[in-house]
């Protein structure tokens, strides 16, 4: 009975003070980790070459930014690849480059050069990308954040480029690009007026 004396009093006062919509701010986070196998074995020079294509579809639905939220910036977290050695690869790592390609590889930005990944059995870890291009993770930035905005659904290319250590090696190996990216966005939501956290929402 107390329960319900204390109950109906607050439930009275939240009618009387109403409800008002407030901004609030958020933060998704989106992991893409596309997997790609490169099989060169034989007599090969120990250099090799592969093209991830990535188009608006996967992170447009990756996301998932409620109805009504509005996106302020997307940002890049992290860039990482593992080599997982399959039955038959010598490599014990490899020297790689990535390249952003535009509009049929006419447009290059670089997005890391040179940098070395060890690699691993099946459980091999994640080598975080060390030899980021300040420029290529901007120009990342900025086509995922057109994806997600919806501004934009022209697709690219990342080329890989690298050599085998040591040279001269069969690699047999799946090759997994890790992007994480996160997407601030706002938000107003209708909360009881006597809620004080949040910020006014525009008109």
């Amino acid at each position: 009975m107390k329960k319900i004396k204390i109950i109906l009093p607050l439930c009275a006062v939240l009618l009387l003070i109403g409800c008002e919509k407030r901004l609030f701010h958020f933060i998704a986070t989106i992991t893409q980790s596309p997997t790609f196998p490169i099989n060169i074995t034989g007599n090969i020079t120990g250099n090799f070459q592969l093209l991830i294509p990535v188009n608006s579809t996967a992170f447009q639905n990756a996301f998932a930014i409620p109805a009504g939220g509005r996106i302020a910036r997307v940002d890049i977290e992290s860039l990482a690849l593992r080599a997982a050695a399959k039955s038959g690869n010598q490599a014990t790592a490899l020297q790689v480059t990535g390249v952003i390609l535009e509009n049929g590889g006419i447009q290059q930005t670089i997005l890391f050069e040179q940098d070395t990944i060890a690699v691993g059995g099946a459980d091999a870890p994640l080598s975080s990308l060390k030899r980021l291009n300040a420029d290529g993770i901007g120009r990342l930035r900025s086509k995922i954040e057109g994806y997600v905005k919806n501004t934009t659904n022209q697709s690219f290319d990342i080329q890989l480029t690298g050599k085998i250590v040591p040279s001269g090696r069969s690699l047999v190996i799946d090759l997994q690009l890790v992007l994480i990216a996160t997407a601030k966005y706002d938000q107003c939501l209708e909360v009881p007026g006597l809620f004080s956290s949040g910020e006014k929402c525009g008109e």
